[in-house]
């Protein structure tokens, strides 16, 4: 049998590891509600952040950063493939299909210039946040061209504002850093 100080130190471990863990997750959701209240897109941004576990264990605004670009460049490759769902889709409108096809080679550029961004973030943050810019562009240029084209493509309206808000979490991350 345990003795009673056994017992009362196993207790005091295990309550120690509660509040341990307990604080740093606090600590950790601390760091993601900074980031997002410096976006113009709070709840979105939390809900992109949170979307990915290694958020919850982000230590620094660095880490949290790179996560948050690694974040948008896969949500963008993601939306490119929404992209090339609907150019092969038979009930698409063919219409649609120019503008599918270029939106989706600015959304290649946006994903690649999100997957740089995260790379140079840690070297240099205001490179890093040209790159999040430029990414911005593109999906800018998108919007262009469906307009341009007197089309509305209401999913691809949506991705174009999805990968926005990510820009807007990518522009808070690289101008804390």
């Amino acid at each position: 049998m345990d003795s009673p100080s056994q017992k009362l130190m196993i207790s005091l471990v295990f309550c120690l590891a509660v509040f341990f863990s307990a604080a740093s997750a606090s600590a950790e959701s601390v760091l993601v509600r900074e980031l997002c209240r410096a976006t113009k897109v709070n709840p979105e941004c939390v809900a992109a952040l949170n979307s990915d576990p290694r958020s919850a264990k982000a230590t620094s605004h660095l880490s949290l950063g790179e996560i948050a670009l690694q974040i948008a460049a896969e949500n963008t490759t993601k939306r490119q493939e929404l992209l090339d769902q609907m150019l092969v889709d038979p009930n698409a409108t063919s219409s649609w299909k120019p503008v599918l096809k270029t939106c989706k080679a600015h959304f290649e550029t946006a994903a690649m210039q999100f997957s740089t961004a995260s790379r140079e973030l840690g070297l240099d943050a205001m490179s890093a946040n040209y790159e999040v810019w430029m990414a911005s562009d593109e999906i800018v240029a998108c919007l262009a061209f469906m307009r341009s084209s007197k089309q509305d493509i209401p999913p691809l309206v949506t991705s174009c504002n999805y990968v926005k808000t990510l820009v807007s979490i990518g522009d808070a991350v690289t101008k804390r850093l």
